[in-house]
């Protein structure tokens, strides 16, 4: 190979490995976005198939959603509380953790109920549902 060929086959090479870098980076971020997309408007059973295998997420036949946290601690959270919202729960410094918030009504500003916080993490391309308060 001439010196020419090696140093364009170097600089793919080089390429390649800051894409790929810059992906894996970025992975968490687009997860997140992913699930909560999919959380907000209302597409469960998308947002399901990226927990991780301890977790889980079930709308019931009334319309309320299962949620089952890592330690495997169930929570209903009523229909008219959805959908969920990005955001809400204490932030945290570890990479990869978000919330969201369930709302629910509300009057003059103030919620008639609780809200509901999923505290989630992004576990290896998976989404866990580290606990949820209501």
């Amino acid at each position: 190979m001439t010196k020419f060929k090696k140093s364009i086959l170097a600089a793919f090479l080089v390429l390649g490995v800051l894409y790929l870098a810059t992906w894996l980076v970025n992975r968490s971020e687009r997860v997140t976005q992913e699930f909560s997309d999919h959380a907000s408007r209302g597409r469960y059973g998308a947002a399901a198939q990226m927990l991780t295998s301890s977790c889980s997420m079930k709308l019931g036949a009334d319309g309320g959603l299962t949620l089952v946290d890592r330690d495997g601690n169930p929570t209903v959270v009523p229909a008219e509380k959805l959908p969920f919202k990005v955001g809400g729960g204490q932030p945290r410094d570890t990479a990869g953790a978000f919330s969201m918030t369930a709302l629910g009504s509300s009057t003059n500003g103030t919620l008639d109920t609780p809200a509901v916080i999923m505290h989630l993490r992004v576990d290896g391309g998976r989404v866990c549902i580290e606990r949820v308060e209501s």
